[in-house]
């Protein structure tokens, strides 16, 4: 055994035991209460753990021959890493992750496994019903398998990203330098793609299976199907359509994106096949330098017509049929037509933040400086590929970085287009969605050396890379879960808090409507009911109220004059962390909260330590 052998093995050997080692002291510190930041919760040993397999994976990874026992070794445990941080919740044995739109993808999961909801009648059933699925076959309940299922999707951004390196870098190592990069979460932003149970975060994550079949389908040489001699279908040809309609299936705004990215390929070769008629008629031999001299590479590969056509045709029929996804449209063509100011937005956010001693230009640098840097990367990437300054040693290189960047260039569109007219967050989902392109991108600058002419043949290069990414996972590490690091507070939901819901909801009077601070408990009724657009359950139970939030200046302060109706005003542990903790009383203060408690029309009617029903008479209530 060589020397540097043995020391990879030694390493690596000590990289599993300290990721080993992290993950079991992660998993015996079960939550018991809410956790407003799961980074001050977890025991140090576990980021300690998965720092030390972090830096020794990189170590090995980039060092260790391609294709080595070692070598793969530590892309395995690189991988390992990076689940273990996205699935910390699941492994640190949470109730449930994810409030707000999680609850309510629990509601519609639940709807789907009691029979209640057909789940060709919902807009993006992929998520749940993969749960359904695997709750009839584990046995784990919904709240389980959906945590479970975003798992799986995250295992699989981070392998095809690597594989999407792989297959357009010309250097070795690309795949250890693609899973690494994958592992800094870029389209993780947290505004509007979240690392819990969230269709746009699974369509974004699935993205890279997509994009590394249309990268083998151009080259595919396969045959399922013939006709005239003439190979019309090929199991990977076959495979990119069912890809495509699975992306819409999980998330048809986001999964539309890989029917972009088909389109723009298709697109390029139309472009590529009419440039070579205009060439032939002119006599000359090869594209312009547009194109280098990989000019008919493009026509020589495989068409993405029918997947194009396929996928398209599956969107048409799929998509129109329900009423958000025609009002999101209605949405922004109203707005380009009558004009929309998102600095509107932008301006409330910096306002708050500077109430808490913060400001816009910080939290930026904390979620999207990473992006920022490794975006100009990317970009120049793109740019050397269109005009042409690519190494000629590399034609099929070069081609396929042109259908990348052409594939690109529609979600760029729609970013922009969206963030003109102002569809709330909206522009953020394709954010995160460009932030796979950038990934990729960035991991084969990387590797190749483009557009710089360095490479990872160099001690000295890899020495730095490894630097790099040390020093770039940090940041993105801290906000892959919503924290007070970004002035949110995490999405942890306890047992506590859902058994308290359930109980208000179960011995509830249904004349008393509901209330609370920044909203009342609609997301709890969708995850025990099921999940509608009304005040009403699928099973035709009144909740009046569940959406209503008490006003800044009505709280604590004239409460109960305020209401007509008697109010149920559920409160729980997180409400005072958020509002007190968090933002320092900046919208609901401490002496709010008393006044509130201490107000002698408003009595305390449930508690179980984490979770609290307040019962609030107003003007008009029995007495």
């Amino acid at each position: 055994m060589s020397s540097n052998r043995r020391r990879h093995v030694a390493v690596l050997l000590v990289g599993f035991l300290a990721y080993t080692i992290g993950v079991w002291f992660a998993a015996q510190k079960q939550p018991t209460g809410y956790e407003i930041s799961i980074y001050r919760a977890t025991p140090i040993a576990f980021w300690a753990g998965v720092a030390v397999a972090f830096v020794t994976a990189v170590l090995v990874g980039l060092n260790a021959p391609t294709g080595t026992l070692r070598n793969r070794l530590a892309l395995l445990l690189g991988t390992l890493v990076g689940i273990s941080m996205a699935a910390l919740p699941t492994i640190r044995d949470y109730y449930y992750y994810g409030l707000g739109d999680a609850l309510s993808y629990l509601g519609w999961t639940r709807m789907i496994a009691e029979g209640t909801m057909n789940p060709v009648n919902f807009l993006y059933p992929g998520i749940h019903s993969t749960s359904v699925v695997l709750t009839s076959v584990t046995g784990l309940a919904p709240r389980r398998t959906l945590q479970l299922v975003m798992v799986f999707f995250v295992a699989l951004y981070i392998l095809f990203t690597g594989l999407c390196v792989a297959r357009l870098a010309a250097r070795s190592n690309a795949l250890a330098v693609g899973v690494f990069f994958a592992l800094l979460f870029l389209p993780i932003n947290n505004i509007h793609t979240y690392i819990f149970p969230y269709p746009t975060s699974a369509a974004i994550f699935f993205t890279p299976f997509a994009l590394y079949l249309v990268l083998r389908y151009l080259g595919d040489d396969s045959s399922l199907l013939s006709v005239g001699g003439r190979r019309v279908l090929t199991p990977l040809g076959l495979l990119l359509i069912l890809a495509g309609i699975s992306a819409i299936l999980i998330h048809p705004q986001s999964g539309s994106n890989v029917l972009f990215v088909i389109a723009a390929g298709f697109g390029l070769q139309v472009l590529a096949g009419l440039y070579e008629i205009w060439d032939e008629r002119r006599n000359r031999a090869s594209l312009s330098t547009t194109y280098g001299q990989a000019g008919t590479r493009y026509t020589s590969h495989r068409s993405l017509a029918p997947q194009a056509v396929v996928v398209g045709l599956f969107f048409a029929l799929w998509t129109p049929r329900f009423d958000r996804a025609t009002g999101t449209m209605g949405t922004v063509v109203n707005g380009l037509l009558y004009g929309a100011n998102p600095a509107d937005e932008i301006s409330t956010s910096a306002s708050s933040l500077d109430a808490i001693g913060s400001g816009i230009g910080v939290l930026f640098a904390k979620i999207f400086l990473v992006s920022a840097v490794l975006s100009v990367v990317a970009g120049l990437v793109m740019l050397a590929a269109l005009s042409g300054r690519l190494d000629d040693r590399y034609p099929d290189r070069n081609a396929l970085l042109r259908y990348v960047t052409f594939g690109f260039i529609p979600v760029f569109m729609l970013f922009g287009i969206f963030f003109v007219t102002s569809v709330t967050r909206q522009p953020f989902r394709y954010l995160g969605f460009m932030m796979v392109f950038v990934t990729v991108l960035t991991a084969v600058a990387v590797s190749d050396g483009v557009p710089f002419g360095l490479s990872l043949s160099s001690d000295n290069w890899r020495a730095a890379v490894a630097v790099v990414l040390v020093l770039l996972l940090i940041p993105q590490a801290l906000i892959l879960h919503q924290s007070p690091h970004m002035y949110k507070t995490s999405d942890h939901v306890p047992e506590t808090y859902m058994e308290g819901h359930v109980t208000t909801f179960e011995n509830r009077d249904p004349s008393v409507w509901f209330a609370g601070p920044r909203g009342g408990p609609r997301r709890y009724v969708d995850a025990y009911y099921g999940t509608t657009y009304s005040d009403y359950t699928p099973s035709g139970e009144h909740f009046p109220g569940k959406e209503d939030k008490i006003p800044f200046s009505v709280f604590g302060t004239n409460t109960t004059t305020h209401y007509s109706h008697c109010r149920y005003v559920p409160l729980t542990s997180r409400d005072y962390e958020k509002e007190i903790g968090l933002y320092d009383g900046f919208r609901y203060s401490a002496e709010d909260f008393r006044n509130f408690r201490q107000n002698p029309d408003v009595y305390r009617v449930q508690s179980n330590g984490d979770y609290r029903l307040y019962f609030v008479r107003g003007e008009d209530c029995l007495r």
